[in-house]
């Protein structure tokens, strides 16, 4: 099956890596539709622009993709995350209200029809195009909420760039209009040309911007957040169904390199994923074209400055099941006894391999202690350390720093199953068929007991409310998706401040426990229970997090003041 990818070499081509570049090339008054619009191959140069570090979250030079969760209660970075924490302020200019995208969007709707070609690869970069346009709507939507809508290029004098903002439901419809042309026009996997947006990527991706509108109109309903006329119900079935339809199509399937114990970690480490069939977009790195990351230094040798949470970790359940009870952590060596094995997988734990010979390797390293007794960036915060990502293997790591070429997985197909799942529970329809259909596959390939209805349990950490079965979902979607940056947009769209406002993250135990033994002199770190607490004097009070303010970012200043129709969001 022809895979898809995101082949970096792109940035070489016509249009550069830098959006200023893009800028200066695409759209400029003076470059006529006499210059360009012509053919086929001008369509494809000009979707190239969107195929870049600036749409997707991959990894960077010297920054892995994972630590992007900094931003959640899935890691604690050295300074508390300033959303979280409430500390935001209201900005004069800033750089995520970026309508650039849009308007260079637009711009190709209003000047492909000169191009003379195939109508079957018209239409697919006329399909790559809308679903861009969509996709960074939805990133200004979860940014800001409600947002005016254009469909034309606008220039300084005219009125309707000074529109007011739109209801963000009114957006989302639009949204999803647009997704739907876009999965109409473009083509599937089977046949598109690989390093492109195909049929079943944008369908992916509708059915995430069902579920996020769909829970957030149900959980922030009668609050300040919440959509006049709502109709999240709408949402949900849209995003049921068009998980049901990608389901069904079959041209993807789950990942397992044929062993349980590793199946889970092998998939985030690989070079080349263009025969894997879960990865349905992926950036590739490459020594040849100076295409580099540093993640296979980073992760190794370093604490990076952040550390995964207790509360991450307290999340998985028992590998037979049943909930995992004892959080008391005393020993790395006995965190992953008989629970879900993607925590071996996941978090380092003593004996597990960090560096083989070779490549300026002198020797194998095996892991024993975090870096918790490091500082800045090379630290670790809460004795948790990733082991997600790593490959030990010399020929990806290297040993170098800034040469890593593992590729940074963009989407895959788990999240539809996870989407499928969530969505027909939030509408009172998921059954034993459908957890096997979806949960269940995604535990087979790691040996984790299924999940039997009929068994769930309820977890006293269930604060919010929900069913037991939307609860041990949204575990679910936690575990096989951390670090994979959703769990920030997962805990504003279930109005989920509850499970970090005023608490501070903790760490591992440190009083009687290995760490104690190997840093005594660190015992500032630790809190009156013995964890490890990095914001112990930071933020004493935990998390500021303002749920009648910070579910959406302000309006800048200068936005403001530009178009008085543009109001600010609650609170600020």
């Amino acid at each position: 099956m022809q895979k898809i990818g995101l082949l970096l070499v792109l940035s070489i081509l016509i249009f550069s890596s830098c959006q200023d570049e893009y800028l200066d090339l695409y759209p400029q008054d003076r470059f006529t539709k006499n210059d360009f619009w012509k053919t086929t191959s001008d369509l494809e140069y000009y979707c190239n622009q969107f195929y870049s570090n600036y749409t997707f979250d991959v990894h960077g030079p010297w920054s892995p993709s994972f630590y992007k969760e900094n931003n959640s209660d899935n890691l604690v970075p050295i300074e508390p995350n300033k959303r979280l924490n409430g500390s935001l302020v209201v900005p004069n200019t800033d750089g995520k209200y970026d309508w650039n995208p849009i308007r260079k969007a637009n711009y190709f709707l209003e000047n492909y029809r000169t191009v003379e070609g195939s109508e079957n690869e018209i239409n697919q970069y006329i399909g790559e195009i809308k679903f861009f346009k969509a996709y960074f709507y939805f990133r200004l939507l979860k940014y800001y909420g409600d947002l005016p809508w254009y469909n034309s290029v606008l220039d300084i004098k005219d009125e309707e760039l000074y529109a007011s903002r739109l209801p963000r439901n009114v957006v989302v419809d639009s949204i999803v209009s647009t997704l739907d042309e876009s999965i109409r026009l473009l083509k599937s996997v089977t046949n598109a040309k690989t390093f492109r947006i195909n049929k079943e990527i944008a369908m992916l991706f509708q059915s995430r911007v069902c579920l996020y509108e769909g829970t957030w109109e149900k959980y922030h309903k009668n609050t300040v957040f919440g959509v006049p006329n709502a109709e999240g119900k709408k949402y949900l079935e849209k995003a049921k169904n068009v998980c049901s339809d990608l389901i069904s199509l079959g041209n993807y399937s789950l990942y397992s390199d044929g062993n349980p114990g590793t199946s889970y970690w092998s998939l985030f480490n690989q070079t080349d994923y263009g025969n894997n069939p879960e990865v349905m977009l992926w950036k590739q790195f490459g020594l040849d074209q100076k295409i580099t990351h540093d993640l296979q230094r980073d992760l190794p040798w370093r604490g990076c400055g952040t550390g995964i949470s207790l509360s991450l970790v307290n999340s998985y359940l028992n590998k037979d099941g049943s909930l995992s009870i004892n959080s008391d952590y005393t020993s790395l060596s006995t965190l992953v006894k008989d629970k879900d094995p993607r925590l071996s997988q996941t978090v380092l734990f003593p004996g597990q391999v960090l560096t083989n010979v070779g490549y300026e390797c002198t020797s194998q390293r095996v892991f024993s202690l975090p870096y918790i007794d490091q500082t800045g960036y090379s630290r670790n915060t809460t004795g948790f350390m990733m082991y997600k990502g790593i490959n030990p293997d010399p020929f990806y790591q290297r040993c170098q720093e800034g040469i890593s070429i593992t590729g940074s997985i963009i989407f895959r197909y788990a999240e539809v199953y996870l989407n499928y799942a969530e969505a027909t529970a939030e509408l009172g329809e998921f059954t034993q068929n459908i957890a096997d259909l979806t949960i269940n596959k995604l535990r087979a390939r790691v040996n984790m007991a299924p999940m039997v209805i009929s068994n769930i349990q309820h977890d006293s950490n269930n604060i919010l409310g929900v069913s037991d079965v939307i609860f041990e979902i949204r575990r679910e979607r936690r575990v096989e998706l951390a670090f994979e940056n959703f769990r920030f947009d997962d805990l504003m769209r279930w109005r989920a401040h509850e499970l970090f406002q005023n608490k501070k993250p903790k760490g591992m135990k440190f009083y009687g426990a290995d760490l104690f033994n190997s840093f005594p002199n660190l015992y500032p770190l630790a809190d009156e229970n013995g964890f490890l607490s990095p914001y112990g004097k930071s933020i004493p009070r935990g998390y500021g997090f303002n749920p009648e303010r910070d579910y959406l970012l302000p309006i800048p200043i200068q936005e403001l003041n530009l178009n008085k129709n543009l109001k600010p969001n609650p609170g600020w």
